[in-house]
């Protein structure tokens, strides 16, 4: 067979697909026109046939494009990505969740993470409370804002304040709007 009878038995199979997909596009456009007017007036209609009565026609005027398209009539939003954030009230809860902690032995410290969760500013400090055998012992660092929350990141004990064994570990956030306490979880010392 050659190149050109190939080309044209590619084109026999191409062209009908073409035809379908043109035809199929035409329709749903004409459904997107068409359909809100049927809305409409099967809407109207539709009232006075379920009632038992014949459906009389309409001597008001046609409704307008608005109207039509009841989507153009939705209310703005109250809120949108890119508003400034609303103001808190000073002190409001935060919530806070410690996401890691680990002994650094190189360092000879214990190191923890956490996160003040769907709250993302600066300015707020973050200190860890470690208690064990009613010692407690503290650590402050200045909390750092993310995109969606705000973030504890370098708290370090130094172990030489640390006695080996179980201690209970507690995070803290405080800021001019907002505080807030993890709940404690259990670190071990070696």
């Amino acid at each position: 067979m050659s190149p050109s009878q190939q080309r044209k038995r590619q084109a026999g199979r191409i062209l009908p697909a073409l035809a379908v997909a043109a035809i199929a596009a035409v329709a749903a456009l004409a459904a997107f026109v068409v359909a809100p007017r049927l809305n409409d007036q099967s809407a109207s209609g539709s009232a006075g046939a379920s009632a038992g009565t014949a459906a009389s026609p309409s001597t008001s005027a046609p409704p307008s494009a608005a109207a039509r398209n009841s989507f153009l009539n939705k209310p703005e939003p109250t809120y949108v990505a890119t508003d400034p954030p609303t103001p808190t009230p000073s002190g409001a809860a935060a919530d806070v969740l410690i996401t890691w902690t680990t002994w650094n032995a190189a360092g000879h410290q214990l190191e923890l993470g956490a996160l003040v969760q769907a709250v993302s500013e600066s300015g707020g400090t973050c200190t860890v409370t470690l208690t064990k055998d009613g010692h407690s012992v503290t650590a402050s660092a200045p909390a750092e804002a993310d995109v969606s929350s705000t973030g504890c990141l370098g708290l370090t004990v130094s172990g030489d304040k640390l006695s080996s064994g179980s201690w209970k570990a507690a995070v803290s956030y405080s800021s001019a709007k907002r505080r807030g306490t993890s709940d404690p979880v259990q670190v071990n010392i070696p």
